[in-house]
């Protein structure tokens, strides 16, 4: 005959405290998972190094650079020795991954910001850290040596000068004056094709933009300085007003001195 268990309040204590040690054992795990799940979603929000190689740009350069200590590999499609350290540099990403970012940018396509790194030959391999920027050269490009020189013997390497470096806040601008002829030629592109403006056009408007920037600065210039002015010479005026203001009193008071004394002295000789 099938029996029904017994009651909670009858059932053995040891399987009750069992029971208790299993959920106790339950909570820290819980929290773990939920710690390790927080930390994996702020490190992919955060940008910890992935183990990929990233493909700069002029367009996501600061925005990546901004990020940490990264290494990066300036090369060119038709470079030989850029081609053998392919797939050492991905290597590298990996072995690098969660400590230090590993990128890449085509020199030849992104002209702009082969000039803000000062590329001269390719490869040619940085380090760029805390506003500084440092050239792997004249070492072997194995993974090993690679790893090391992004991990610690980087400190061994005299950084470039400073205002060579782009990832400070003058190579951030010296960066926004290289990319204007490219945002010059884009323009230009697009109002011929798109537009269909012919060239006189387009250098009419070309001339006539700075021409309205550069009339509106003087305007703006003017107007401080003339509100300026006018401040001033009002000021000015308050100022003579209140001492002239001040030299009457005195001079009323000295009246009404005067007048007391000489009152004062007939009063006497009276007596």
């Amino acid at each position: 005959e099938p029996r029904s268990p017994p009651p909670t309040s009858a059932r053995h204590p040891h399987a009750t405290h069992a029971e208790g040690r299993m959920r106790s054992f339950k909570a820290p795990v819980a929290a773990a998972v939920v710690v390790v799940v927080v930390y994996l979603a702020v490190g992919v929000v955060a940008g910890i190094p992935s183990g990929k190689v990233i493909e700069l740009t002029e367009a996501n350069f600061d925005e990546q650079v901004a990020k940490g200590p990264i290494l990066i590999d300036a090369y060119a499609e038709w470079c030989g020795h850029c081609k053998q350290l392919a797939p050492v540099w991905d290597a590298l990403a990996v072995e690098l991954e969660g400590e230090i970012y590993v990128a890449k940018v085509d020199g030849p396509k992104y002209k702009a910001l082969a000039k803000r790194l000062h590329i001269q030959a390719y490869p040619t391999i940085l380090y760029l850290r805390d506003g500084e920027m440092r050239e792997y050269a004249n070492a072997p490009r194995t993974l090993a040596q690679l790893a090391a020189f992004g991990r610690k013997s980087w400190r061994l390497t005299k950084p470039v000068p400073f205002y060579k470096a782009p990832n400070n806040w003058f190579g951030r601008m010296l960066g926004v004056a290289f990319r204007i002829p490219g945002a010059a030629e884009a323009a230009y592109k697009v109002l011929r094709d798109d537009g269909k403006l012919s060239d006189v056009t387009i250098l009419f408007l070309a001339l006539l933009v700075p021409t309205a920037v550069g009339m509106m600065c003087i305007f703006a210039a003017d107007l401080w300085v003339v509100r300026g002015a006018r401040k001033a010479s009002a000021q000015a005026r308050h100022r003579h007003a209140l001492l002239a203001s001040q030299r009457q009193q005195q001079a009323v008071r000295a009246v009404a001195e005067t007048g007391a004394a000489a009152a004062g002295a007939g009063a006497v000789g009276r007596a």
